[in-house]
């Protein structure tokens, strides 16, 4: 007997616009529990768009957009505090979480907790957002452009750690 997977996102006929500037129009989809799906297109055609209707950050003009358990959401933009360190901004972002800071952190990043974030390189804050976004073990990982900044070698560890959390039944867009 298969076990059945569950719909974890579920886009119904979303439409969004920037003003008077239609983004978004009429776009439907379902991933199940455990599925990695890339969103792919050229630049300034909604990807972004999409990704923040789904972690209700903009919500569209017309249809619905439901994300099915605690969702991390990675914006294509670094959204830390400069002027904190790597620990007070995983602390605040836990905290948004409702859970702990973990004891390890991915990319190795436990050595730069005290530093201010601020003073990393922009692949680093990347690393750091990441880790933000996978706090409190989210069922839903909405990633914008998750490697961009990231070396060859974070890039191999980001595809492993996502591949890990695929396997835990993660759902990644």
């Amino acid at each position: 007997m298969t076990e059945e997977k569950r719909i974890s996102i579920e886009v119904n006929q979303i439409s969004f616009s920037y003003r008077k500037k239609p983004v978004l129009s009429d776009i439907s989809f379902r991933v199940l529990e455990g599925e990695c799906i890339a969103v792919a297109g050229v630049n300034g055609r909604g990807k972004s768009t999409l990704l923040a209707v789904l972690a209700g950050i903009l919500k569209p003009k017309e249809g619905t957009a439901v994300c099915h358990g605690k969702v991390g959401y990675l914006p294509q933009s670094i959204s830390l505090f400069e002027d904190m360190t790597v620990e007070d901004n995983l602390r605040f972002f836990a905290g948004l979480a409702k859970c702990a800071v973990p004891k390890e952190l991915p990319f190795r990043l436990d050595d730069k907790r005290k530093e201010r974030v601020g003073r990393l390189s922009g692949g680093q804050k990347r690393q750091v957002s990441i880790a933000c976004a996978l706090l409190g073990e989210p069922k839903v990982l909405l990633l914008d452009e998750p490697a961009a900044g990231l070396d060859v070698e974070y890039r191999e560890s980001l595809l492993q750690l996502l591949q890990e959390k695929k396997t835990a039944g993660c759902t990644i867009l």
